[in-house]
């Protein structure tokens, strides 16, 4: 039996490794969330040296149902959220067969989100306008940097990303019951003979796309009761690494003596994020020191 000391690469592969998505803090004072965390092995110890490096390839969840859609018919509203989570054809009441000024369909989600995207197969008449809008904790208000290829869905029948930018002082609100964080398309005017759009299903976060250069990363040591904790990486602003075997794109450990991880200890991965992180998307690299017993 000897004692062996090797580089080891610690990854979302290892075998100990366990994560979980990462949703945001919308507090107002929000916190760095767990993504992933590795439990040393008792027989093992982790040495991590200044030099030692991390990157960290991160996605924004994709494709996510929405958690309650609410349709508006005169003031009439409606759950429309089973309609808008599966695939069936014209079973969502985006409006009403004969829309009006001032009906409305809401697009709810648990966090702050950027943009949705929608399926329909009916689209309402050409000359509907309408006005996407979310809640400002006063008053609901038009969104900035609206992009809606739907045209108020009257464009062609087909499925379609609707972005704006998220609003900084979205404030969650309840619709019929429903605390969220809610989009809310309202009409705002009708054709002579109007006809309503019937939609098929919808999705928040349309697209894959990386942490923001805004979003930031923390990584530590914590001692196996969790009550002293190391930083390894303090808060370093999150950047786009793809390309793993370049060392001089990864981010250096901020420390400036070893810190050991005894067994038992954990190895933790944080990120504060605006948008859902998927751990599904997630790669990353984090190098150190390991020391372990082999048989020779």
């Amino acid at each position: 039996m000897r004692i062996l000391e090797e580089l080891f690469h610690i990854t979302q592969l290892d075998p100990d490794i366990t994560s979980q998505d990462a949703y945001p803090d919308v507090s107002a004072s929000p916190t760095f969330i767990e993504l992933f965390r590795l439990q040393v092995p008792v027989e093992r110890r982790l040495t991590f040296k200044p030099g030692h490096t991390f990157s960290l390839l991160a996605r924004k969840l994709e494709n996510q149902a929405v958690d309650r859609a609410v349709s508006d018919d005169g003031g009439a509203q409606a759950d429309d959220t089973a309609d808008a989570n599966n695939a069936a054809i014209n079973d969502m009441a985006i409006s009403p067969a004969t829309p009006v000024v001032d009906d409305a369909y809401y697009f709810g989600y648990r966090f702050p989100f950027n943009g949705f995207t929608v399926k329909y197969s009916t689209a309402a008449t050409a000359g509907h306008t309408h006005a996407v809008e979310f809640w400002n904790g006063l008053a609901w208000a038009a969104v900035s940097g609206l992009t809606d290829p739907t045209n108020a869905f009257t464009a062609a029948a087909g499925t379609y990303d609707i972005t704006f930018t998220r609003p900084k002082n979205w404030t969650a609100c309840a619709v019929l019951g429903g605390t969220l964080y809610w989009i809310r398309c309202r009409v705002t005017a009708v054709p002579a003979t109007p006809t309503g759009c019937s939609g098929d299903q919808a999705w928040i976060h349309p697209d894959p796309t990386y942490m923001e250069d805004t979003d930031k990363v923390r990584v530590e040591i914590r001692s196996q009761n969790e009550l002293e904790r190391k930083p390894l990486i303090n808060e370093a602003m999150y950047s786009v690494v793809d390309e793993f075997t370049d060392r001089d794109l990864m981010y250096r450990l901020d420390i400036s003596e070893p810190v050991i991880a005894e067994g038992g200890f954990w190895v933790v991965i944080l990120v504060k994020a605006k948008a859902p992180i998927g751990v599904s998307n997630c790669y990353f690299d984090l190098t150190c020191d390991r020391t372990r017993q082999a048989i020779i």
